[in-house]
């Protein structure tokens, strides 16, 4: 649920806080999940405070500083809808084949982000209950709006062939 206030979410990307030498690549979240936590902590009206574990000479372990990397290059692309937003209506949502959306919204209200934390499916993504048909819809790193139409109360978003895999993958519902 969204919170009515802020909160904060703090968490390792291992078991514990600190370096720990025992563990292993493995034991660290991945970039994908670290990066799906993120984006349900903020939709929910939160910040994700996540700690690194750096070495006794203040570096940060490999495994760690490329999961960062992963993290600000997703960044990167899709920030718009991260920084700087606030919670939609509602902080959660299914694409028509069961797929978790989460959405935060432009702190002008002009822009919603519905943000698909798997694969999207080849032709086209249906958005369960949005309702209203955006005047332009994009996904974030692209260039060119997408067409866009309503199913009843769902939004079906032409997908452009060719998408790289992402952990997440940010529609812009520009109203």
């Amino acid at each position: 649920d969204i919170s009515p206030g802020k909160f904060e979410t703090v968490r390792g990307m291992g078991r514990g806080f600190g370096y720990n030498r025992n563990e292993a690549d493995a034991d660290l979240a991945s970039a994908t999940t670290l990066i799906r936590l993120l984006v349900d902590v903020v939709s929910k009206n939160g910040n994700l405070l996540l700690n690194v574990g750096p070495l006794a000479d203040g570096t940060v372990p490999t495994a760690q500083a490329d999961r960062l990397r992963a993290i600000g290059a997703w960044l990167g692309v899709n920030g718009e809808a991260i920084f700087a937003t606030r919670p939609w209506t509602r902080a959660e949502g299914l694409t028509a084949d069961g797929t978790p959306v989460r959405f935060t919204q432009s702190a002008d209200a002009t822009t919603t982000y519905a943000i698909v934390t798997g694969a999207l499916p080849p032709g086209a993504v249906s958005i369960a209950g949005i309702g209203v048909l955006p005047a332009e819809v994009r996904l974030l790193g692209g260039a060119a709006p997408l067409g866009a139409s309503l199913v009843g109360a769902d939004l079906r978003i032409e997908v452009p062939t060719g998408l790289a895999d992402a952990a997440a993958y940010v529609f812009a519902l520009r109203w």
